[in-house]
C-alpha cells in the first residue's frame, strides 16, 4: 500500500537523509537557516547598540562632570556586553549535524538557558543601575544645598535626605524582584517576532511527527 502524504511529512521530518519529502525538508531547513541567522545577526547588532552606548555614556558623564559614577555605568554595560559575546560562543559548540527539527529544538533550549542566566546577572544590574543613575544626578543637580535651605532639620546620609534615600533603596529592590518580566519585555522588543517565528516553525513540524 502507497503511503500517504502524511506519513511521507512524518518520515522527512525525522531524517534528513530520507529520500521522502526532500523539498518539504528543504523548505523548513532553509526557513530554520534563515530564523537563525536572522537571530544571531540580531542578537549582534544589539551587543554592538550596548558596547556604544555604554563609550557615550563615559564620555558624556566626563563633560557632565560625573565621570565615576559613568566609567562604573559604562562598566555594568560591558560586563553585558562580554557576557553576550561568551553566549555566542557557546552557541556554536550547538551539533550541527543534527536535522533542522532537533537543531531547532537545541537552539530553543540554549535560548531559554541563555535568558534564565541573564535574568540572574540583571537581578543585580537593574539596582546599580538605578542607584548609579540616581547618584550621577544627584551629583550634577546639586539639589543638596536646595533642600536644606528649605527644610534646615532635614536628615541626610552622605548628603541625601533619608526619605529620598529610602525611596531609591526600594524602587531598585523591586528592579532586581521584577528582573525576569522586565528584561522578558526588554528582549520581546528585539527578538519577539522571531522567536515567535521559531515557536510555530517548531510546531508545525511535532504536528506532523505525530
Amino acid at each position: 500500500m502507497e503511503k500517504s502524504i502524511e506519513t511521507i511529512w512524518r518520515e522527512g521530518f525525522l531524517d534528513n537523509s530520507a529520500l521522502v519529502a526532500p523539498k518539504l525538508n528543504d523548505l523548513y531547513n532553509l526557513k530554520s537557516k534563515h530564523l537563525i541567522d536572522t537571530l544571531i545577526r540580531t542578537g549582534k547588532l544589539n551587543l554592538i547598540c550596548i558596547a556604544v552606548a555604554a563609550f557615550a555614556i563615559l564620555v558624556g558623564s566626563i563633560f557632565l562632570g560625573v565621570p565615576y559614577e559613568g566609567a562604573f555605568f559604562s562598566m555594568l554595560l560591558m560586563v553585558a556586553v562580554v557576557y553576550g559575546v561568551k553566549q555566542f560562543e557557546k552557541l556554536k559548540l550547538l551539533d550541527n549535524s543534527l536535522n533542522s527539527y532537533q537543531y531547532l529544538k537545541s537552539f530553543d533550549k540554549f535560548m531559554k538557558d541563555s535568558m534564565a542566566a541573564y535574568t540572574k546577572m540583571y537581578r543585580f544590574m537593574y539596582p546599580a543601575f538605578v542607584l548609579t543613575g540616581f547618584q550621577s544626578m544627584w551629583i550634577f543637580y546639586g539639589s543638596a544645598e536646595r533642600l536644606i535651605e528649605e527644610d534646615p532639620d532635614i536628615y541626610l546620609i552622605n548628603g541625601i535626605p533619608v526619605p529620598m534615600l529610602i525611596g531609591v533603596l526600594l524602587f531598585a529592590g523591586l528592579m532586581s524582584l521584577f528582573a525576569g518580566p522586565i528584561y522578558r519585555l526588554d528582549v520581546n522588543l528585539f527578538y519577539g517576532r522571531m522567536f515567535k517565528k521559531l515557536h510555530e516553525i517548531l510546531a508545525d513540524m511535532e504536528e506532523l511527527r505525530r
